[in-house]
């Protein structure tokens, strides 16, 4: 499928395919933020 048209683009399918991208990455890191921010903060204290 192309998004872009010969003069045109597709703006529906590009924030489709965005937000089907972005959705599982937000997903995993709400579920694993916990582990992230405490490394962070185990490696900023001596």
């Amino acid at each position: 499928m192309r998004f872009v048209a010969d003069r045109t683009t597709e703006w529906q399918y590009v924030s489709a395919a965005v937000l089907l991208i972005m959705l599982p990455l937000v997903c995993g890191f709400l579920l694993a933020q916990r582990y992230v921010f405490a490394g962070i903060v185990a490696g900023a204290v001596k």
